[in-house]
């Protein structure tokens, strides 16, 4: 197995293709969510009560505890419907900055997962050859979002670009995470699930440098704090059965009192959509396509109609303010740099 030097990137490549849903599909439920403030709330990773240490057995339902607690002493409003949104930009990015760019999002904060370098998958996939891509990020975009309140992580590829071969991984994730925090305040990561090693092995089975996690917080896939449920649109052209992958009937189940998550690959999304040759004759997506021709919003006008008659309590609860520090000194990673003889890229 070889390096390749950069290829083209999806933009160049295909710029039209996957998009199988309008952009106003989502915009359309931030909306919604903003319009019913008193219900939604949403939140990031940041927003989270995070303990101290190391031990994953300990880690994350450490910081369900502390969640829970919030709720029973009124710290956080648990007549509210809590909702983290995640964006694992896997490709064509134009698409996500066109998303988060939008005016539908300003008030709605999300979490936006990034490669520090971007491979070839297929190429990996078919040759075993290592080629980089093009990824254009917005990054004065994104620092302006992080002071909103957004959260910008590593979406961690390094099993990838390592070729499988482990300490070779753990050294591109530490130098990846250094690259990316001279741009933005990473303090969160989410394995991408990428090409698999020839032990069936892919970025979620990358096992985590010791004394990294409290620096670095795996936040999914792999490693994850606990959710009512999860929604995903992630294996799109894989799904066994379209007909249960509706974002709608997702948020139709929500209930005041619990967090949920929604992951979403904006590639999917754009200004126009291509109908998905996979989910085309599935009644709700043949809807959806439909009406990309209206000029009115029409996607979640009868979700709306359900919400209308969920109401708060009436009872008062403390406001939460949003954590929107960006600065966060990576001291431990520093330490593990040196330590491994490393350097920062």
């Amino acid at each position: 197995m070889m390096e390749q030097p950069e290829a083209a990137s999806d933009d160049e490549l295909a710029p039209h293709r996957g998009a199988y849903f309008p952009r106003r599909f989502v915009t359309e439920l931030y909306e919604l969510m903003k319009s019913r403030s008193d219900l939604f709330e949403v939140i990031t990773y940041g927003d989270l009560d995070w303990v101290d240490g190391d031990d994953p057995e300990a880690f994350y339902p450490g910081e369900l505890k502390s969640w829970t607690a919030s709720l029973a002493n009124g710290r956080r409003d648990r007549s509210k419907i809590h909702v983290l949104l995640q964006y694992d930009v896997d490709s064509q990015p134009q698409r996500t900055m066109g998303l988060l760019a939008d005016p539908a999002h300003r008030g709605v904060p999300a979490n936006v997962m990034l490669f520090n370098r971007r491979i070839d998958r297929r190429l990996l996939s078919r040759t075993g050859e290592l080629s980089f891509t093009d990824y254009g990020i917005q990054d004065a975009l994104l620092r302006r979002l992080e002071r909103e309140g957004f959260v910008v992580g590593y979406h961690v590829n390094a099993h990838e670009q390592a070729l499988f071969d482990l300490p070779r991984a753990h050294e591109i994730l530490l130098n990846d995470l250094a690259a990316l925090r001279t741009r933005f305040g990473i303090r969160f990561v989410s394995a991408h699930g990428g090409v698999a090693g020839p032990d069936g092995r892919n970025n979620r089975d990358l096992p985590y440098p010791p004394g990294l996690q409290r620096d670095a917080i795996w936040v999914h896939n792999g490693r994850t704090p606990r959710f009512a449920a999860n929604f995903s649109d992630g294996g799109h052209n894989k799904s066994p059965d379209p007909s249960t992958r509706d974002l709608r009937d997702f948020v139709r189940a929500m209930q005041p009192g619990k967090r949920y998550r929604i992951l979403l690959h904006p590639q999917y999304y754009d200004v126009m959509a291509s109908a998905s040759r996979r989910f085309t004759g599935t009644p709700w997506y043949d809807g959806v396509i439909a009406a990309t021709q209206s000029p009115t919003p029409t996607f979640w006008t009868a979700v709306a109609a359900d919400l209308a008659s969920v109401r708060r309590p009436t009872a008062a609860v403390v406001a939460m303010p949003r954590r929107t520090d960006k600065a966060v000194q990576p001291t431990m990673l520093d330490r593990l740099l040196r330590f491994g003889g490393m350097r920062r890229t």
